[in-house]
């Protein structure tokens, strides 16, 4: 009798916690623009900001954070540090948080303006990775300091960056897409070196959430490509695809053999073959133009895109059809979906 008693003793304790311990938290849609609107001259500017709310709340749940009216390029958030330090690229530079978002300051000088991108080192919230048309740059002191690391970047083009990421295996690894070619750094951004695909004029690069060697860089005028050797050697991969210009891809974090993809007159591109074959939806949208695409990891069927003019669409059936979802006439630059 006391073996069963010490056998039921753990679920029973269990039922007795209270619910909001095991209660899966709700993701938090966050959304960038360079504006909410169009603008003509004696108009009030549209609002730009980092806007976000729960993903599956109505229109009214919508609430900004950061200085209103900077034309917003990116957003990076630590994970490790459950989102309190945050980064946004702006046109007047990076702008930083320390306290969740609920203020923050410009923590670039008049040397880097129209940063495009940002990135926090996942180890060390102090490391703190930029771009711009005119360089890359890196802090190693939660933005106070930023040093220009372009050592195998030095010509006009190379220094052009589009996007970069970290790998998610090795933070000392960087790859960033320019208008010359792909570039990858082994030392932190220290030095960079010509990767394979020797194709100009890269827009976006993303890593397989799972296989770091799977890379996939979207160009402009030239398709899409795939490397399964970490960037040594690259393949087109473009049946089913009638367009040839991306400015973003994302896989489905459920299932990475699942791949979305936009750009100038894409509509929405999706693979589910890990890229081999591609299909074309764009039943809903008002625009083709898509500059941003994120997929609901607690719901993969949920599905945003990102346009530029039109403002943001939803798809809750995989991309197949599309509805406006807010920032009607707005111009999105990012989405990303977190959970904190």
């Amino acid at each position: 009798m006391k073996e069963k008693i010490a056998l039921l003793t753990p679920f029973f304790f269990l039922l007795l916690l209270p619910v909001s311990r095991v209660k899966a938290q709700e993701s938090m849609l966050y959304v960038t623009t360079l504006s909410t609107g169009h603008y003509h001259t004696g108009m009030s500017i549209p609002l730009s900001a980092l806007f976000y709310k729960p993903v599956n709340s109505d229109s009214s749940a919508w609430k900004f954070q950061g200085r209103p009216n900077n034309r917003i390029f990116c957003v990076a958030f630590h994970e490790k540090s459950g989102g309190k330090f945050r980064a946004l690229a702006t046109h007047t530079g990076i702008h930083q948080s320390y306290d969740f978002g609920k203020t923050w300051q410009v923590t670039t000088d008049w040397r880097i303006t129209e940063a495009n991108c940002v990135e926090y080192d996942p180890k060390n919230p102090e490391i703190v990775y930029c771009s711009s048309p005119y360089g890359f740059y890196k802090s190693i002191d939660s933005g106070k300091t930023w040093i220009k690391k372009i050592k195998g970047l030095e010509t006009i083009n190379a220094q052009f960056v589009s996007n970069f990421i970290i790998d998610h295996s090795n933070s000392d690894i960087l790859y960033c897409s320019t208008e010359d070619v792909l570039y990858k750094s082994t030392d932190a951004g220290e030095s960079w070196q010509k990767m394979g695909l020797r194709v100009p004029s890269i827009r976006t690069i993303i890593q397989h959430p799972v296989k770091s060697e799977i890379l996939i860089a979207g160009t402009e005028n030239n398709g899409l490509y795939f490397s399964f050797d970490g960037g040594k050697t690259w393949e087109k991969r473009d049946t089913g695809i009638l367009t040839q210009t991306f400015y973003t891809i994302t896989f489905d974090p459920t299932d990475p053999d699942i791949i979305y993809a936009g750009g100038f007159q894409t509509g929405v591109y999706k693979s589910i073959d890990g890229g081999k074959k591609w299909k074309q939806y764009f039943n809903g949208l008002t625009r083709l133009d898509i500059q941003a695409l994120a997929v609901d990891p607690q719901n993969p069927n949920t599905v945003f895109a990102g346009t530029m003019g039109e403002g943001l669409f939803r798809s809750n059936d995989g991309g197949q059809n599309w509805k406006p979802a807010a920032l009607a006439n707005g111009f999105v630059t990012t989405i990303k979906i977190e959970s904190y």
